[in-house]
């Protein structure tokens, strides 16, 4: 009876927290129809994974955030189609495109919660680009000084360090993008105190230097359940600082056009292309012999 009075003593306490959790829609473009069962969706699950719950003592709140990404991702891409990314966390800074009416940004005491789409296509930023990012609040975003002060273990500043992928291929585009954040990182080491203005410079160099379309998100703590789909997805941290990029892009009707798939399958389509040339030659261009 004692353990039952206890159980029911935790959940009426993690109940009361949820409740007393403040929750703010910050901004999104999401449809009508879709905000309230959303916005529902990201409470209940909040709840289940990050407030209440109890099974297991150890779990960090890291790890707390990242069960509750992988389900909100998963409830979205259940109900409103594939491809949804999905980023939480506090004291960071994103530039990520998003399509439209599909963005939505919440804040949770004081984690943040984004949810977006990728576009298909990226038209190229004017000459003087905006400030503002995209798809966020920059003034819930990004954190204090103090917060994010880097490690300044020598004259450069500390170095970069790639935790995802495990071993990145020494000539493939994912070293030209490690290499690239290298450089970035070098010629504006005081940026570094500003995660919204460190995605934002990180993202216009990648995309200047890869082509679109990049989602990149800068912090000391956050977690991204991203599109399967994605490329050149890298990991790395820079002194405090964590960084998180890939390139990812959707056409209409959640579809991405797989590129590699298609270089692929260049020769097959080729050589079908000559034979039906070769069979179209012989058929019109065949000479009728007459009867013997």
């Amino acid at each position: 009876r004692s353990q039952g009075l206890s159980a029911a003593c935790v959940s009426r306490a993690a109940s009361r927290a949820i409740a007393m959790a403040e929750v703010r829609l910050i901004r999104t473009d999401l449809p009508k129809t879709h905000q309230q069962p959303i916005q529902e969706a990201v409470v209940k699950l909040y709840k289940r994974c990050v407030t209440t719950c109890t099974k297991d003592k150890k779990k960090t709140k890291a790890a707390k955030r990242s069960d509750f990404a992988k389900a909100l991702k998963l409830s979205l891409d259940d109900s409103f189609g594939e491809h949804w990314h999905v980023l939480v966390g506090e004291q960071l800074g994103f530039a990520c495109k998003k399509r439209n009416s599909t963005m939505g940004i919440w804040k949770i005491d004081d984690t943040m919660v984004v949810i977006w789409q990728s576009p298909g296509i990226e038209e190229p930023e004017p000459p003087a680009a905006d400030t503002q990012p995209d798809a966020d609040a920059a003034a819930d975003a990004s954190p204090s000084p103090s917060d994010t002060a880097s490690d300044s273990g020598s004259p450069e500043g500390p170095a970069l360090r790639v935790i995802e992928p495990a071993v990145v291929e020494e000539g493939s585009e994912v070293s030209s993008v490690v290499a690239a954040l290298r450089d970035e990182l070098k010629q504006g080491l005081d940026r570094e105190q500003d995660m919204q203005a460190l995605a934002q410079e990180m993202r216009r160099r990648l995309t200047a230097d890869f082509g679109t379309i990049w989602h990149v998100v800068a912090g000391s703590d956050f977690v991204v359940e991203a599109a399967a789909d994605r490329r050149n997805h890298v990991i790395a941290t820079h002194g405090k600082a964590r960084i998180l990029c890939f390139q990812h892009e959707q056409f209409k009707g959640g579809r991405q056009i797989d590129f590699e798939r298609v270089l692929n399958a260049m020769p097959y389509l080729l050589l079908a292309l000559i034979c039906f040339a070769f069979m179209t030659h012989n058929t019109v261009c065949r000479e009728e012999f007459p009867d013997p």
